[in-house]
């Protein structure tokens, strides 16, 4: 998937500007619905983690001969041990991550080219991906990659023979001035007489947090191109995710993009311009200065006249 070339990586996430070489101004549409708790995630890093350690162990009850020195080594260095059992989570969520990029991309090619992806081409995005991102460094087979991302496509395929989707844009950038944000669907289709947007998530299952991002897109109020050119937003009706599974085959699952979400998605954008840092002041000098510091944090000051 191609990155958007008014978006940047910064420490708050992922940000747009409005042309190129403009400041960025508005947070991506993922990295505000990333504002939501994702309490259960704590979970799966834990566990993520534990399997990372019985791994070692049994590394060590397949190596005898080298247990006594791996075990002396971990001991030595009990940071960098404890370093690489907590990135067990990050390195998997960054290696389905990349895998779903390479998908997005051919599936991009496709749509652009209009005609599929050979093994190869999927397996020259994969080589520009690693030598540039870094992505699939432990890739030990590249042809089983270009395999599972070929099952992909099979899955896609058949969608595009189900819905015979009329591709309106590809990996088209939206921005909403009015709330501030702005975001890139991997495509608006039309199908039958219906404007859809339309994301393909590479991911086990279709999360109902999705509909955040969807409605976003459907709620945006113009077309934002490269070269900061802005266009006419078309009558989306609705958002779907093409979810490509594993296993093979494909879902097109629709998403609630009404009133209630894109309130909440409002809402995650506050909370995303939240700036807690800003909200401890300076330490009074008094009971005086400790009382008028409230006042002006309230804005009670006019009030006193």
């Amino acid at each position: 998937m191609t990155s958007p070339k008014l978006s940047a990586d910064t420490p708050r996430g992922r940000m747009y500007r409005l042309e190129p070489d403009g400041p960025l101004l508005y947070p991506s549409i993922t990295n505000v619905a990333g504002m939501r708790a994702k309490d259960h995630l704590q979970g799966w890093y834990a566990t993520m983690a534990s399997k990372r350690a019985l791994e070692m162990y049994s590394w060590l009850d397949r190596n005898p001969g080298r247990a006594a020195a791996e075990i002396s080594r971990v001991s030595r260095d009990k940071w960098g041990t404890q370093k690489r059992i907590a990135a067990a989570a990050p390195e998997y969520t960054r290696s389905a991550a990349d895998f779903g990029t390479l998908v997005h991309a051919a599936c991009e090619l496709w749509g652009t080219g209009g005609t599929r992806p050979t093994p190869a081409q999927v397996g020259e995005i994969a080589e520009e991906m690693r030598s540039s991102q870094g992505a699939f460094a432990a890739e030990k087979d590249p042809q089983a990659l270009i395999a599972r991302a070929d099952v992909r496509l099979d899955g896609y395929g058949r969608f595009l023979e189900d819905y015979q989707p009329e591709f309106l844009e590809i990996e088209q950038t939206v921005v909403n001035h009015t709330v501030g944000y702005a975001g890139t669907t991997d495509a608006i289709v039309r199908i039958g007489n219906t404007v859809l947007s339309a994301d393909i998530k590479t991911s086990k299952k279709v999360r109902g947090d999705y509909a955040l991002q969807g409605v976003a897109v459907c709620r945006a109020e113009q077309l934002l191109d490269d070269d900061g050119s802005l266009r006419e937003m078309p009558d989306i009706t609705g958002a779907f995710i093409i979810h490509l599974p594993e296993a093979g085959g494909y879902q097109a699952v629709p998403l609630r993009t009404g009133d209630a979400e894109f309130e909440v998605f409002r809402s995650l954008r506050s909370a995303w311009g939240f700036v807690p840092e800003e909200c401890a002041l300076g330490a009074s000098s008094g009971p005086k200065d400790l009382l008028l510091s409230l006042l002006r944090a309230k804005g009670g000051m006019d009030a006193l006249g």
